[in-house]
């Protein structure tokens, strides 16, 4: 049962991706917007308990992906490859990325700062309230849901929900699973979506941050 609430949150992120990306990119694997969008405001905080806004993200380009940190296969293979073009470009403050949590409830700070760590130190987490996140979501086109089996029954709680009480901590996070660009004045102007590979990431971002 959990598959197929894992394939029904992916297929609704394939459809946003496709209603919303040109697939006419001078790029290897990048789709661009046909217009950036300006980012909205929020209210995050990163793994250190610090402030993030809408201006956080100006000044260096950023890779947003969002998962959660129990995911069991997807979440760490993609960020293994993110990590990977931080370490080949060696950018510094040029190019960043950025994961974010939608998984509040289980991610803390310490949780997900030990989390990002492990696939490169240089990997900003960003966590929030789940109205927050979804807010933040919907902005990039991320479908993202919770589920849980209750009384043998699938129970789906949407984005921007709080977990109910007496669920715990055994459900499943769906999530889409595009890595999503951000420009250095803040703007959202494309996405990777999967199969790639670091180096399909890597060749793309050189030719962006070099335009």
């Amino acid at each position: 049962m959990y598959a197929i609430a894992i394939m029904a949150s992916l297929g609704l992120g394939a459809v946003l991706g496709a209603q919303q990306f040109s697939h006419a990119s001078p790029l290897d694997t990048a789709q661009l917007l046909p217009a950036p969008k300006v980012m909205p405001e929020i209210a995050l905080e990163n793994q250190l308990g610090e402030a993030v806004a809408a201006d956080s993200f100006d000044g260096h380009w950023s890779l947003v992906f969002f998962g959660f940190t129990s995911c069991p296969d997807f979440c760490p293979l993609e960020l293994q490859k993110l990590g990977k073009v931080l370490k080949l470009m060696e950018a510094g403050e040029e190019l960043r990325v950025v994961f974010v949590s939608v998984d509040p409830e289980r991610d803390g700070r310490e949780k997900l700062a030990d989390y990002v760590n492990f696939f490169h130190p240089h990997i900003i987490g960003l966590r929030g309230s789940n109205l927050e996140l979804a807010k933040f979501a919907q902005f990039f086109g991320a479908a993202y849901d919770r589920s849980a089996i209750v009384d043998n029954r699938v129970l789906s709680i949407p984005a921007g929900i709080n977990m109910p009480n007496g669920i715990g901590e055994q459900y499943q996070v769906n999530h889409s699973s595009r890595v999503f660009v951000v420009n250095p004045a803040g703007d959202f102007i494309g996405s990777f979506a999967p199969p790639y590979t670091t180096e399909e990431i890597l060749s793309d971002m050189q030719k962006l941050m070099k335009n």
